[in-house]
């Protein structure tokens, strides 16, 4: 699930929609089912962005079902969908997917939520051919997507359109085994003495951790930091303390969030596991935040992997799922930051 930056789209065009999607995304979908809502205050703003692999007739209906909770959630007033690839396609009446169409189009308006135009593309690409499920003559090709005004305005806004999904999940690939081997072993010794120094010390050393985190997001900011074997041990021990990572939830937004989310990533990669989780699981925060639904559900993905169970990973998981908006999870964050701060400058007895 992507929620885009403001954008509004020529609604009489559906080439145009085509062409919008891979930057709503940040990728280039296949052989997929989106979903494009309307919402916010103008009529044609565009609302959140849903993708789902495409399935078997059997379970149209529960992907239907999937499709309308986040649907609900963000109040859309209608949706368009867009089937990408699922056969060959023989214009105007053979058309692939159209069982799949019908069931979406039948739960979603059941649910109060109506489909306003289904269309199919075999990909999303500059002069590829465009239908319409319901109206014959209703066909063209795909401009070029880099050039629309969603392009323009995930653009300004930072965004980054891969090529396909598995190129965003590559941003987070980790560096080689024997870099991670030897930082693992690394750990085991730092974090063991860490340990030793939160029973003696107390809430100083989660103070002493969270100014550290906090050090490197500035540096981040500043283009200073160097990610070696001494500074991700010691970030990776820093945020093994759950007050010090969840004091770093808020960070998603504001004038640092861009600086945190570069530390998250970075962090990612080089982070063996199971700490690997704490960045990953911050990383997913900060995307969701921004609108990069994308980002978040492979970073939920990477913390459940590195660490089953995640307390972080499992609730936005769960969000994901239900479709909770993102200006919720930011403030479910800022209270969980807050929280975790006061805990660390008044409890001296940890």
């Amino acid at each position: 699930m992507t929620t885009p930056p403001h954008a509004d789209i020529r609604l009489r065009d559906p080439g145009d929609l085509v062409a919008a999607v891979p930057p709503l995304l940040g990728f280039h979908p296949h052989e997929s089912l989106v979903v494009i809502a309307l919402g916010g205050e103008e009529p044609h703003q565009l609302g959140v962005c849903l993708r789902a692999d495409l399935v078997p007739p059997e379970h149209h209906h529960d992907l239907a079902e999937k499709l309308l909770r986040p649907l609900l959630s963000h109040r859309a007033r209608g949706v368009f969908l867009l089937v990408v690839g699922g056969g060959g396609a023989d214009p105007p009446v053979h058309l692939p997917q159209r069982e799949l169409v019908a069931v979406v189009d039948r739960v979603l308006d059941g649910g109060g939520v109506p489909v306003l135009h289904s269309l199919w593309t075999a990909k999303i690409e500059a002069g590829a051919p465009w239908c319409c499920y319901h109206e014959p003559d209703c066909a063209g090709t795909v401009p070029d997507p880099a050039s629309t005004p969603t392009a323009a305005a995930a653009a300004v806004a930072g965004w980054v359109t891969f090529d396909t999904r598995e190129d965003v999940a590559a941003q987070l690939a980790p560096e080689d085994a024997e870099t991670m081997s030897r930082r693992a072993a690394l750990l085991t010794s730092a974090t063991a003495e860490a340990e030793q120094d939160r029973v003696l010390s107390g809430a100083a050393a989660a103070r002493r951790d969270l100014a550290t985190v906090r050090d490197a997001v500035r540096a981040t900011a500043e283009g200073r930091l160097e990610l070696d074997d001494a500074t991700v041990i010691r970030l990776a021990v820093a945020l093994s303390d759950p007050r010090v990572r969840d004091a770093c939830l808020s960070w998603g937004g504001g004038d640092a969030a861009a600086a945190a989310e570069r530390l998250w990533l970075g962090l990612v990669r080089a982070t063996p596991p199971p700490e690997r989780a704490e960045p990953a699981s911050l990383l997913a925060i900060a995307a969701y935040v921004r609108g990069d639904g994308a980002l978040a559900a492979i970073a939920v993905d990477v913390a459940e992997e590195a660490r089953p169970g995640h307390r972080v990973a499992t609730l936005l998981r769960t969000a994901l799922q239900i479709g909770v908006p993102p200006a919720r999870v930011a403030e479910l964050a800022e209270d969980a930051a807050t929280d975790a701060r006061i805990q660390i400058e008044e409890d001296e007895t940890w």
